[in-house]
């Protein structure tokens, strides 16, 4: 081939190349402007997220890196609106690792901080996902960044709300007053912000009227709860956008049901359902499956109230952690037990108890992440290195977080094993009678026997005797006075010889008397089994169900429900 040839071919493949890319750009233009017209038109939340997925392919697919970026924060933020925030921290940080490497131009840089895409910005809303999803430690971690940023570049919007989302988590914490105090102080600081567009300072303000209306309901002070709720309608602050509309239904329906004006809040929560599948056609129970089952329950409607309730629960149960899902479990319990259902509502009273400690734990560790903010600020604002007490305080944490994870994944192995054991046990007891035998360690009347005599220490046993054949320890009232009276004796005499021949206090050998009953009773009656875990406790002699539940759970390794559905498994 002549050079003259080759030359040619290279400036044809160079022409080629260059009007072929020329083409792909014009296309990937046109498509994007296609698709940013479509959202533009479009109202339902869930669609949007959809239309900028498929420019984001797009955009990867041509490397555009600041398109990508603004595509990623359009995403994140769409998704915490119909509560995908799993989804949301995925782009949010693959936004702010983009952002971080990326070389703005000038004309992308003004671009960008025009559209409100700032690191404190992209911080501040994963604070809000990491929190929504029960997150909380690492939430406010980022709050905290959020917080230092906004102080040391004097950002007034930022300074604003960031004391509100700090009051969530008091809000999460059960701190409804310090909750309070937080919205109340950021409420009024949005007021006088200067780095803020008004839509902005309504969207931000409307949402925190609705958190301080919210708090009041939990402090069971409706008419305050009202007044904030009025006062955002009568700002015009309800019809914003649809999610504040959800919103705003959604608080007025609670305070109606705590006013028990359920017959009023079913009209509420019409509206609220018929926005609500609108803005998300996936999952919109989520904005009212609570009010609703509450509303229907009360007015005993309990099919309806149990149908919505397990509908709600199993579109949230994948976007949050489960300990969130306590009070929802403690719901459903009770509206199976008014319902007749037992076994159902043992089934959730089981759920809701063994994912109370993990909500309590979640509650206490923000508490604490509080407090060790306020020594941290402190120390710094004095100059102390705090370095040390953040390791120290880190690493406890972690070790009581992998405890507390290696505890739960022996759990069921455990329960199983206790079960087992405990069946093998009544199995080869011949009497049956002493499955439960707990020795105090420590009796203060164990050596005081010395002013009792033979006769008067064998007549109160035998009077024990009798107590326990005619089970009068099933009986609420009985306690040390009355015993002692039925057997002709005082409370002295009587602790000291129970200290002495059971070699426990008088309340452990009641309570291991109650608990052989029960062991025994639930694997001989299926009668018995259906009964629900209060009615068992009640006709055992305890007054509340947790009292016989902590004591069975204590002598057994197994929870009563958890017993009984394996009683009802084998059986």
């Amino acid at each position: 081939m002549t050079l003259k040839k080759t030359l040619f071919i290279i400036l044809f493949l160079f022409t080629y190349s260059f009007f072929a890319q020329k083409a792909i750009d014009s296309i990937y233009k046109k498509n994007l402007t296609t698709l940013s017209d479509s959202i533009k038109k479009e109202s339902r939340t869930r669609k949007r997220v959809d239309l900028m997925g498929e420019m984001l392919l797009l955009a990867e697919e041509q490397k555009d890196t600041f398109r990508i970026i603004q595509l990623l924060h359009g995403i994140a933020r769409q998704s915490q609106f119909i509560n995908e925030h799993y989804t949301s921290i995925k782009s949010f940080k693959k936004e702010l690792d983009l952002y971080n490497k990326y070389q703005f131009s000038k004309q992308e840089k003004e671009a960008i901080l025009s559209a409100k895409i700032t690191p404190i910005e992209i911080q501040v809303q994963l604070g809000n996902s990491y929190s929504a999803i029960g997150e909380t430690k690492i939430g406010l971690d980022y709050y905290s960044l959020g917080e230092n940023i906004a102080k040391k570049e004097n950002l007034d919007f930022y300074k604003a709300v960031i004391p509100v989302l700090i009051g969530g988590m008091n809000y999460a914490a059960g701190e409804y007053n310090e909750a309070l105090k937080q919205y109340k102080k950021g409420l009024k600081l949005l007021k006088t912000a200067k780095d803020i567009d008004e839509l902005n300072r309504n969207f931000n303000s409307s949402l925190t009227i609705i958190s301080i209306s919210d708090s009041y309901v939990k402090l069971k002070k409706l008419d305050s709860a009202n007044f904030y709720l009025n006062k955002g309608i009568e700002r015009n602050l309800d019809t914003i956008n649809n999610v504040i509309r959800l919103n705003y239904l959604s608080q007025k329906s609670k305070i109606l049901i705590a006013e028990n004006k359920n017959e009023e809040a079913l009209l509420v929560l019409q509206k609220l359902k018929d926005l609500s599948h609108k803005h998300d056609a996936n999952s919109g129970e989520i904005y009212y499956y609570k009010e609703l089952a509450e509303a229907y329950s009360n007015l005993k409607n309990y099919d309806e109230a149990i149908a919505i309730m397990l509908k709600g629960i199993d579109q949230i149960k994948n976007k949050t952690k489960e300990f969130k899902l306590v009070e929802d479990y403690k719901k459903l319990a009770k509206i199976y037990k008014k319902a007749g259902n037992i076994e159902k509502s043992n089934e959730y009273f089981e759920k809701y108890i063994l994912n109370q400690t993990a909500l309590e734990k979640n509650r206490k560790h923000i508490v604490d992440s509080f407090h060790k903010k306020k020594i941290s600020d402190l120390e710094t604002e004095k100059q102390k290195n705090t370095t040390s007490f953040l390791l120290i305080g880190g690493s406890l944490v972690l070790a009581i977080l992998l405890l507390f994870l290696f505890i739960f994944s022996k759990r069921k192995t455990k329960t199983t094993k206790s079960f087992n054991e405990l069946l093998n046990k009544i199995e080869s007891l011949e009497k049956q009678q002493i499955l439960v035998d707990t020795k105090d360690i420590q009796l203060e009347e164990k050596n005081a026997t010395s002013d009792i005599n033979k006769e008067t220490f064998d007549e109160i046993l035998i009077g024990l005797q009798k107590i326990e054949e005619q089970h009068y320890y099933l009986k609420q009232e009985c306690n040390s006075y009355n015993v002692a009276k039925k057997i002709k004796t005082n409370t002295s005499y009587l602790s000291k010889v129970i200290n002495a021949h059971h070699q426990k206090n008088f309340n452990t050998y009641i309570n291991d008397l109650r608990i052989n009953y029960v062991i025994l009773k639930l694997k001989e009656s299926n009668r018995f089994r259906s009964y629900s875990i209060q009615s068992i406790s009640e006709e055992i002699g305890y007054k509340s169900p947790d009292s016989f539940t902590k004591y069975f759970k204590r002598r057994t390794g197994l929870l009563p429900s958890v017993y009984i559905k394996k009683l009802n498994s084998i059986t």
